[in-house]
C-alpha cells in the first residue's frame, strides 16, 4: 500500500462488509465502490447518465391561464389570512416527483483457493493519486488488486498481480435493474464481456409510497457495462462466466453508458442508439488494452487526477502522533473522545476535495444527493437533485478549493433549467423561468407532490433563483466571460421570472407572496403548522443577491438589461431582514413561533452565508442577530445542517462553534440515530442514511474557517480555533482568481502568500486589522502579521 499518509490515505484491516464501508472511485462519468474482498473483489458500478426518464410525466395538470388567476386567489387567503385555503389551492402547481438516479451493475471476481489476509492494512484509497487496493494471501501467495477512475480514458480500471498462478472467475449482473442480455467477445487484445440493461422510465420516492413504484415501459432506456479483460492465463466464457486458469495477472478495462438522445441532455456516457453506444464503450476499451501495459493509462490517469488534487494542502496542528498507525475506523471511533487527530480533520476535507473530483467533471451530470455512487432502487429522496440548499452545498468547495473544472456540470444545469422552467414561470403567468426543490437531468422545473406534497416544502419557487448565484460565482473566481455569456440567458430569465414575481410597487413597498422557507412552518393563529406566508427573509436575501449579481454579470459582458432598473427598485423595496423579541433574526416577515424550534434548515441566514449579502463589518446588527439565532436553533441536526452552521459560524467569525460544529460532523454515524449527522466507516456523512452534501459542505466550511473573501476584501484566518496552534494552507482561493497560502503558529499569522492573475488592489483583514495592498499580476505579494501594525 501508499505510505499511510494520516490527512491523505483511508485505510482498514479488514474487508468492507456494506455500502458505507466500501471505498469509492469515480471519474465524473461513472463510479464505483470497492469491498477489497478476500479471495476476489465486488465492485459496484454506478453510471452518471444512469436516470430514470426522461419523462414529462413531472407537469401539473393546470394550464397557465388557469395557473394566473388561482395564483391571484392564493395571493388573496395570504392577505386575508387564511393560510389553510392558500395552501390547498397550491396542491394544483404540483406536478409528479423529479427523476431518481439508479444503481446500475456489479462486476465480481472470486478467485479459487484458500483466502487469508496479510500482515498489515487489508484496503485502502489514497486521495493524492486516485487509486485504491487491496491485498490478501491465496494459498499462501499474496494477491494484489489495484482500482482507478480514469477521467482521460472515461473508463475504470481494475489490476490484479497473484504471486502464483491462480484460477479465478469474473462475471457481471445488474444491480437491481433490468438486465437485458450477457455476452462474450474475443478480440485481438483479449475478451470483451459485455452487458446490456434496461433502465426504468419512472422511479417515485419511496415516500410516495406509489403503488407501482417503479415502471418499466414507455421510456425505459438501454444501458451497457463492457468489461474488457487482459491475462497471461486461459480464459474461456460459460455459463455466464468468464472463467481463467493459471493467470498471474489479470487486467480489467470497465466502460459504461446509456442510450440517450443528445437533443435531450448531453452527457459523454451516452449515445443515440444502442449499437452507437457499443461501439463507443468498445472503443474506450481497446485504447487502453490495445496498449503494452497499464502504465500510460496509470499515467494519464494520474496527470489528471493529481493536476486537481494537488493544488490544495492543509495541514491543522501537529496532529495525533499515532493517526498514521491507525485505520480510518478506528480514528473515527477514537475522535468520539479524543479530539486531538487533527489529521482526521485534514483528511475529511481532502475527501470532500476528492469526491468533488470524482463526482463532477466536464462531459458528466452534477453531483448529486450521493455523489455518483448509490446501491438502492428506489434511492433516499430519490438521490435527485434538492435545490434548496442540498445541491448548492455540493458545490460551495468547488471554487475556494481551487476546482472550478468541477463546477462546469452545475453551471449546465443551471443551463437547462433556464429553458426547461419557462414552463413552470408561466403557470404563474411570469416571464422567465422557475424552479423548485426538487428537480433532476432533465431540468423538472415544476413544484412536486402529486397535489398531496406539503406547502412547507413543496411551494418554494425559488429553486433558480438560488441556483443561478452559480454563474456569477464562477465568474467572479475565474473570470472567464465565454462561461458567463453562455450562462447571462439564465441570468436574465431568473430575472425576468423575479421581476414578475414580486409584487406592489417601489413607492410602497413590494413583497413577495406565496413565500414559505424551505421545509419549516410556524404556529399559525389556529395552532397548528403553516408554511405560507408573505416575503420569508430568505426571499429577500436570494432576490437581493440576483439582482447585484445580474449589474455586476451585466457590466461585465456588456449585455443590455433594460429590465435591471426596474428589478433594482423592487429589490430595494422588499423588507428589510427583522430582528425579533429573542435577538434572532425572524425566518418570516413577521413575529412567529417555530414549529420546529430547532429545525435543520437555517434558510434566514442565508444572506450571512453562503450569500455574503450580510457581514459583521456592514451589518453588525444582523450578524449579531445570527449568533442568537443559532443559539437558538441548537448545534444538533442533519449532517448537511451542521456543515451549513460550520460554514455560518465561520462567517460569524466564532472560531470556537465552528470547531464545534466539525467535531460534530465527525461522529460516528448510525442510520437508527434520526437527524444525528456524522461520518460512515468511508468517511461518507450521513443525513442520515448517506447523503454527500455534508462531505462537501464540511471541506468548505474548514476553508472558511481559513479564508474567507468578496469583491472588496480577503480575510485571513477568520475562524482559526486555539487548538490548530500550528499549521498551513496552501492553494485555496480568493474572489478574483487570488491564490491564498497562508500559516500560522500559536494563533498568529505567520505568513501569507497572495497570487493575483492581474494587478488589483484589495483589503486584507486579519485579527480586527485592515490594509490595502497592491497585488502585482502573476507575482506572489508575501504577509506577515507585522504587515498589520
Amino acid at each position: 500500500m501508499p505510505d499511510a499518509d494520516p490527512g491523505h490515505v483511508l485505510w482498514y484491516r479488514r474487508p468492507a462488509e456494506q455500502f458505507v464501508e466500501s471505498l469509492p472511485v469515480g471519474n465524473g462519468l461513472a463510479g464505483a465502490t470497492l469491498r477489497g474482498l478476500a479471495g476476489g473483489e465486488r465492485i459496484q458500478l454506478n453510471e452518471g447518465s444512469a436516470w430514470s426518464g426522461p419523462t414529462h410525466r413531472s407537469a401539473p395538470a393546470l394550464n397557465p391561464p388557469e395557473g394566473t388567476a388561482r395564483l391571484q386567489g392564493i395571493r388573496h387567503a395570504i392577505d386575508a389570512g387564511d393560510v389553510r385555503r392558500a395552501e390547498e389551492l397550491l396542491l394544483a402547481f404540483q406536478g409528479t416527483h423529479s427523476q431518481a438516479y439508479l444503481p446500475f451493475a456489479v462486476l465480481s471476481v472470486e478467485a479459487a483457493g484458500t483466502a487469508a489476509p496479510a500482515d498489515g492494512p487489508a484496503r485502502w484509497l489514497d486521495l493524492r493519486t486516485g487509486t485504491a487496493g487491496h491485498r490478501y494471501l491465496l494459498d499462501g501467495s499474496e494477491a494484489r488488486h489495484r482500482t482507478f477512475a480514469s477521467h482521460p480514458d472515461a473508463v475504470i480500471v481494475h489490476d490484479i498481480a497473484f504471486g502464483a498462478p491462480a484460477d479465478l472467475r469474473i462475471g457481471m449482473a445488474p444491480d437491481k435493474i433490468t438486465a437485458r442480455a450477457l455476452d462474450a467477445v474475443a478480440q485481438d487484445w483479449g475478451t470483451e464481456l459485455r452487458l446490456g440493461v434496461l433502465l426504468p422510465a419512472d422511479v417515485a420516492p419511496s415516500h410516495e409510497q406509489a403503488a407501482e413504484p417503479i415502471v418499466y415501459g414507455n421510456g425505459s432506456r438501454a444501458g451497457a457495462v463492457h468489461a474488457g479483460i487482459v491475462t497471461d492465463g486461459d480464459a474461456g466464457f460459460a455459463d455466464g462466466v468468464l472463467g481463467i486458469r493459471g493467470a498471474t495477472f489479470v487486467r480489467i478495462v470497465v466502460a459504461t453508458g446509456t442510450v440517450l438522445n443528445h437533443a435531450q441532455a448531453r452527457h459523454a456516457n451516452t449515445a443515440d442508439d444502442a449499437e452507437a453506444l457499443a461501439g463507443l464503450l468498445s472503443a474506450r476499451i481497446a485504447g487502453v488494452l490495445e496498449e503494452e501495459s497499464f502504465e500510460p493509462a496509470l499515467r494519464r490517469h494520474l496527470d489528471d487526477h493529481t493536476g486537481l488534487y494537488s493544488r490544495v494542502s492543509l495541514e491543522l496542528g501537529a496532529g495525533s502522533v499515532t493517526a498514521a498507525g491507525k485505520p480510518t475506523d478506528e480514528r473515527i471511533r477514537a475522535f468520539e473522545t479524543d479530539k486531538s487527530d487533527s489529521a482526521l480533520m485534514a483528511l475529511l476535507f481532502h475527501y470532500g476535495r476528492y469526491l468533488l473530483i470524482a463526482s463532477s467533471r466536464e462531459g458528466g451530470f452534477p453531483a448529486n444527493l450521493q455523489g455518483i455512487w448509490n446501491e438502492e432502487l428506489p434511492p433516499p429522496w430519490s438521490s435527485n437533485y434538492t435545490i434548496n440548499i442540498n445541491t448548492q452545498m455540493n458545490y460551495w468547495p468547488a471554487l475556494t478549493t481551487n476546482l472550478a473544472e468541477c463546477h462546469e456540470p452545475l453551471l449546465r444545469l443551471v443551463d437547462t433549467l433556464a429553458r426547461t422552467g419557462t414552463a413552470a414561470a408561466g403557470l404563474y403567468g411570469a416571464r422567465g423561468w422557475a424552479a423548485h426543490h426538487n428537480t433532476d437531468p432533465w431540468g423538472q422545473p415544476f413544484a412536486v407532490g402529486a397535489g398531496e406534497g406539503s406547502a412547507m416544502w413543496a411551494s418554494w419557487a425559488m429553486g433558480g433563483t438560488w441556483l443561478v448565484q452559480a454563474a456569477w460565482r464562477h465568474y467572479s473566481f475565474t473570470g472567464d466571460l465565454t462561461r458567463l455569456q453562455a450562462s447571462w440567458p439564465a441570468v436574465e430569465g431568473a430575472c425576468l421570472f423575479a421581476l414578475d414575481w414580486i409584487i406592489g410597487e417601489p413607492d410602497s413597498g413590494t413583497h413577495t407572496s406565496p413565500s414559505t422557507s424551505p421545509e419549516n412552518r410556524f404556529v399559525a393563529d389556529d395552532g397548528g403548522p403553516a408554511a405560507v406566508g408573505r416575503s420569508a427573509t430568505m426571499d429577500v436575501s436570494l432576490l437581493r443577491a440576483l439582482c447585484g449579481s445580474a449589474r455586476q454579470a451585466a457590466a461585465a459582458l456588456g449585455a443590455p438589461a433594460p429590465w435591471l432598473d426596474d428589478l433594482a427598485r423592487k429589490v430595494a423595496a422588499l423588507p428589510q431582514p427583522a430582528i425579533g423579541g429573542r435577538g434572532e433574526v425572524l425566518e418570516w416577515s413577521f413575529p412567529a413561533a417555530e414549529h420546529e424550534p430547532e429545525h435543520r434548515h437555517t434558510s434566514h441566514l442565508a444572506g450571512l452565508f453562503p450569500l455574503q449579502e450580510w457581514s459583521l463589518e456592514a451589518t453588525p446588527e444582523l450578524a449579531a442577530a445570527a449568533v442568537r439565532t443559532l443559539e437558538l436553533r441548537g448545534s444538533e441536526s442533519t449532517g448537511w445542517a451542521m456543515a451549513w452552521r460550520l460554514g455560518l459560524w465561520a462567517h460569524l467569525g466564532v472560531a470556537g462553534k465552528a470547531e464545534e460544529s466539525l467535531h460534530l460532523a465527525l461522529r460516528v454515524a448510525g442510520d437508527g440515530l434520526a437527524e444525528r449527522g456524522g461520518v460512515y466507516p468511508n468517511l461518507f456523512t450521513a443525513h442520515p442514511p448517506f447523503q454527500i452534501d455534508a462531505n462537501f459542505g464540511t471541506t468548505a466550511g474548514i476553508a472558511e474557517m481559513l479564508v474567507q473573501s468578496d469583491a472588496a476584501a480577503i480575510r485571513l484566518l477568520p475562524a482559526l480555533p486555539d487548538a490548530w496552534g500550528e499549521g498551513s494552507a496552501r492553494g485555496l482561493r480568493a474572489v478574483g482568481g487570488i491564490g491564498v497560502d497562508v500559516r500560522w503558529a500559536g494563533g498568529v499569522l505567520g505568513s501569507a502568500v497572495l497570487r493575483s492573475p492581474e494587478a488589483v488592489r484589495r483589503d486584507i483583514v486579519w485579527n480586527g486589522l485592515q490594509i490595502s495592498v497592491e497585488l502585482a499580476g502573476g507575482a506572489d505579494h508575501e504577509l506577515s502579521a507585522d504587515s498589520f501594525l
